[in-house]
């Protein structure tokens, strides 16, 4: 049996030593700042800090202070801060909310497809939520001949004039030839309109998609910008020169030019960072996680030491966006009650956070002598039913984590737990207005409106995912020890409690990104065999980069690296990002050995590890095939031990350059179902590089022999094709 290989390397002797790692989580109620020791083990300071919404620069101002409060609980360590690591719900919460702008589309097409073009990149008025939509403006640019600049710059006034604040660029077949829609991003931006393009986006032919996919993006561009210049901004007023990373919602990694760029990426960063925290620190394998905030809750699915992930639709349309498949639920531990005609009508989605009230719990009992109900909206427009308690000029809001510490149900010292005795006086103010016989009959009938809306998600992640009913809940976030416990008692459900889990997705973040940086002068180069000119040289640095960030234990196919050249110093740099793959023990993991490789596919597939070929191997990637009768199984296995995917019955394509291609068309085609006047296509991987490309959602087999023909461009050498009905 052939194989098609090159060269790899031997597992460092000892873990690479760095300096200290931050992660900073934004949630909807509070934010939390959290340094970790270089191995990601020992917490070395925390800080959480209310989410500064309403501050004239926006939750950065929140970021702001919760590092100036961890820095102060370093001892003057801020100068071996190595990463800073970003996790924020602020695109999710643009899109929910509808706080977007208007955007202007520019379409691009050619002939003989004009009108197809035309059409396919007119998307209209966009759907985000229930009441919240995406205004859209077209424009279409017949790109026949060519673009001339001032046809494009004509079209961006046009849009301008009609209210448009940032522009998506989409061209037919522009994922093979970019260059007009990045002429178009050029020109946006000479005009000072923040652009994006649909090519950057997503590397499928989907035309709609991919134009619904960079109007979502564009919407957010401008909030983002602020955002990440006034981090930025916040990192140096505190002192801190370490580079920023963002956490995706795929769980992958993204440097802060890259979250400018394409900030929808980030949408499920936040499920994203609580999933990895009981991953890397809770270590499950099967678990429904319930991370708990003070306004909403997300509810995912970790699944044989994996999180699930998922294509996003926005309101039924389809989407380029990858992210943690997640439930969100407007109840939480500061939810406030919604008082109806007969009682409560609902708990939450408005909390005590946004009515700018302190939870009745946390007060001392003395301020709650005598406490009168009082009836609010937390914010205009907001029915004035949601209910409050006033005593000595002073509000305060009966929230979910109010009636668990009525109940009693809160354990004394964490981080939900308050004083009982103002709790339950509180609800006494309460009962009579919802007819209830007691303050405690009260304050359950508040805490069993949360936990329904917490546990129909719980219901349908366990159903979609079908998983038994003994698959523990993982309690993460402040309102956790609250509400978690309760809930699984009330489902029959385990519940695993890790320590830190208020600030768990923060540690999270941390735990997960992974940056490396390789800079050569020329000789250097031309010692690796490439000129210093910044063509080869730049390969060799790039290789080296890639390399050097998944030592450290980026999963190869979340790596990513952006490469510059300067020519007055003639030093070709090169930063490498990446994440720690979202599996149980991945964050302990370096370059494994062949034989652990070996051992990893063969438990993967179920066989003995002496039951297994290798069939392709290159410095990032071992591909694995069964020797079994009636079934041919096969496994990939990155070089760090983990398997991105197993396959029951699948054919592997490897070989270079147009041998590869060749050999991946007829495998397409002996693996296509043909049914008359359409064909079901494989499911299809291409491994190039560090790069796993998932070709899947091809609609033709000249989108994958594209996609492939681009991977192995940018990453010549051994490719290999895993090919699945």
């Amino acid at each position: 049996m052939s194989i098609a290989s090159s060269a790899s390397w031997d597992p460092p002797q000892a873990p690479p030593v760095g300096g200290l790692r931050v992660g900073v989580d934004v949630g909807g109620t509070f934010t939390k700042a959290v340094a970790l020791d270089p191995t990601g083990a020992e917490l070395r300071a925390q800080a959480v800090v209310p989410t500064t919404h309403a501050a004239a620069t926006g939750v950065t101002q929140g970021v702001v202070e919760a590092l100036e409060e961890l820095l102060q609980g370093l001892d003057g360590e801020r100068e071996r801060i190595a990463l800073v690591a970003f996790s924020t719900t602020q695109a999710m919460n643009a899109l929910l909310e509808g706080d977007v702008t208007a955007v202007g589309v520019v379409g691009l097409g050619a002939a003989p497809d004009l009108r197809l073009a035309r059409k396919r990149t007119k998307v209209g008025k966009i759907a985000l939520a229930p009441g919240r939509s995406l205004h859209t403006e077209h424009e279409f640019l017949d790109a026949t001949r060519g673009l001339e600049p001032a046809a494009i710059d004509r079209a961006l006034e046009r849009l301008a004039e009609a209210g448009c604040a940032a522009v998506a660029v989409s061209g037919a077949f522009a994922v093979d030839a970019p260059e007009q829609e990045l002429a178009v991003v050029h020109r946006a931006s000479r005009l000072g309109l923040p652009a994006c393009a649909g090519h950057d986006l997503s590397g499928a032919y989907g035309l709609e998609t991919r134009t619904v996919s960079a109007a979502i993006n564009a919407a957010i561009l401008p909030v983002v910008e602020r955002t990440a210049t006034l981090v930025r901004h916040g990192l140096e007023q505190a002192g801190v020169e370490a580079p920023l990373l963002v956490l995706r919602g795929d769980g992958g990694a993204m440097g802060a030019d890259a979250f400018r760029r394409r900030p929808s990426f980030t949408v499920g960063s936040g499920p994203a960072a609580g999933v990895a925290a009981a991953l890397h620190r809770a270590g499950v394998t099967d678990a429904i996680v319930i991370e708990c905030g003070g306004t909403s809750t997300n509810v995912s699915v970790i699944k044989r030491c994996r999180p699930v992930l998922r294509t996003i639709k926005v309101m039924g349309r389809p989407t380029a966006i990858r992210s943690i498949d997640s439930w969100v639920v407007g109840a939480a531990g500061g939810s406030m009650a919604l008082l109806g005609r007969r009682g409560i009508a609902e708990t939450g989605p408005r909390s005590a956070h946004l009515a700018g009230f302190e939870y009745a719990c946390f007060a001392d009992p003395r301020e709650l002598r005598n406490p009168e109900l009082e009836l609010v909206a937390p914010r205009e427009g907001d029915p004035d039913r949601y209910a409050a308690v006033a005593s000595g000029g002073q509000r305060f809001a009966l929230t979910a984590t109010c009636a668990a510490n009525a109940l009693g149900l809160v354990q004394e010292g964490t981080h939900a737990y308050g004083s009982q005795e103002a709790a339950v006086a509180g609800f006494e103010a309460l009962a009579p207005a919802i007819r209830a016989p007691d303050g405690c009959h009260a304050a359950a009938s508040l805490l069993d409106g949360a936990l329904e809306k917490i546990a129909a998600a719980v219901a349908d992640a366990a159903r979609a995912h079908e998983l038994p009913g003994d698959v523990p809940l993982v309690a993460l976030g402040g309102a956790a020890e609250a509400l978690v416990p309760e809930l699984a008692r009330r489902l029959g459900r385990p519940v695993v409690r890790p320590g830190d889990a208020e600030v768990l997705s923060s540690i999270g973040a941390a735990v997960s990104l992974i940056r490396a940086e390789v800079a050569r002068a020329p000789a250097a180069a031309r010692a690796h065999g490439h000129a210093g000119d910044g063509s080869g040289g730049r390969i060799a640095v790039v290789r080296e980069a890639e390399r050097a960030c998944v030592e450290a234990g980026a999963a190869p196919g979340t790596v990513a690296v952006e490469s510059t050249f300067d020519p007055d110093e003639g030093v070709v740099r090169a930063v490498a990002t990446g994440a720690v793959a979202l599996e149980t023990g991945a964050a302990t993991r370096r370059i494994a050995s062949q034989r652990a490789r070996r051992v990893a596919a063969a438990a993967a597939l179920g066989l003995d590890a002496d039951a297994l070929d290798v069939i392709s191997r290159s410095e990032f990637y071992d591909v694995y095939v069964g020797r079994e009768n009636g079934r041919r199984p096969v496994a990939v296995v990155d070089a760090l031990g983990t398997v991105p995917m197993a396959e029951e019955r699948a054919r592997v394509v490897a070989g270079e350059s147009e041998d590869f291609l060749t050999g991946l068309d007829h495998a397409v085609e002996a693996a296509s179902l043909n049914l008359g006047i359409t064909a079901v296509l494989p499911r299809v991987t291409v491994l190039a590089g560090p790069t796993l490309l998932d070709l899947s959602d091809a609609r033709r087999p000249a989108e994958i022999l594209s996609a492939a023909e681009r991977a192995i461009a940018e990453h010549p050498g051994p490719a290999a094709a895993v090919v699945a009905r």
